[in-house]
């Protein structure tokens, strides 16, 4: 182990397995904390305007845009910049 502790940094493939165990759970049933009003909601429960490329879901108590999701012909793109945090349950 090296004094700074370099030897503990990896890259990003090395967080395959955690990032796994968070994409394939149910992600409505996730805890979702607006950044707007601090306010925390499941993401089954925030308000889902849909359209065809994807979807845009808004906090419940603000109406402050908490995630958007879009398919393109290029891939699936996942913006999350007005939550503070996604949780999911470990049970």
């Amino acid at each position: 182990m090296t004094e700074n502790g370099s030897d503990l940094v990896l890259d990003g493939n090395a967080a395959a397995g955690v990032l796994h165990e968070i994409f394939v759970t149910d992600t409505t049933a996730a805890q979702i904390q607006c950044d707007a009003c601090g306010s925390i909601s499941a993401v089954g429960s925030l308000r889902l305007y849909a359209v065809p490329m994807g979807a845009v879901l808004r906090c419940i108590h603000c109406d402050s845009i908490l995630m958007s999701a879009v398919r393109t012909p290029h891939g699936r793109w996942l913006q999350m910049s007005g939550a503070r945090y996604l949780r999911f349950s470990l049970a």
